[in-house]
């Protein structure tokens, strides 16, 4: 039995399989939660989501996005979301899953934009940042840290490295994208996003 006392950004850690459950919203008798876990652990979701009308979304037809951004997360889930929203503003989207893929793909890609998890299987955050200081040719223009925060050593090693944004998990995919969008209009890269309401 799994007891949660509905306060939000609680999270409830099931060790036997590194499963990690999240309130992420509470409206009335309503709980959202959110479930990370290991890419070998099949977790079944189901989101539910209640159609906005046209006017609230403020996209527009010539709202292009130019910009090549590598998801690199643990969280499948997340990664086809956001992968879907970035790519529905014309952004070019690769993922991993991995540090080494994450690594090969920063070779192969060449992205503007790394979202890097710090918990990164197979690497971690801390391996992937590392290789980039040593190849500076890896780095993209813009490297956004995501994380739980909950391994304390994790964050600290990381901290040596240079990182343009740090964001807390857990993230929803509009969350994301819409900060990815923020940080570069502030950057005045080359890109050109609407925020869309969370």
């Amino acid at each position: 039995m799994l007891v949660l006392s509905r306060k939000v950004s609680e999270q409830v850690l099931v060790p036997q399989c590194d499963l990690t459950v999240t309130v992420l919203d509470i409206r009335g008798s309503r709980v959202r939660l959110g479930f990370s876990a290991p890419t070998g652990l099949a977790v079944l979701r189901k989101e539910i989501t209640q159609e906005r009308p046209a006017e609230d979304v403020q996209e527009t037809e010539d709202a292009c996005m130019s910009v090549r951004v590598l998801l690199a997360d643990r969280d499948a889930f997340l990664l086809a979301s956001c992968r879907d929203r970035l790519g529905q503003r014309g952004a070019t989207v690769a993922t991993a899953t991995t540090g080494l893929d994450c690594i090969k793909t920063l070779r192969d890609f060449s992205p503007d934009v790394l979202v890097l998890e710090a918990e990164l299987l197979w690497g971690g955050g801390d391996g992937v940042l590392a290789v980039i200081e040593e190849q500076p040719e890896l780095r993209p223009s813009l490297v956004i840290l995501v994380s739980y925060a909950s391994d304390r050593g994790l964050l600290h090693r990381v901290s040596r490295f240079k990182v343009d944004d740090y964001q807390r998990k857990p993230l929803t995919a509009t969350r994301l994208v819409n900060h990815i969008s923020k940080l570069i209009g502030v950057r005045g890269t080359k890109l050109d996003m609407q925020v869309v309401p969370a």
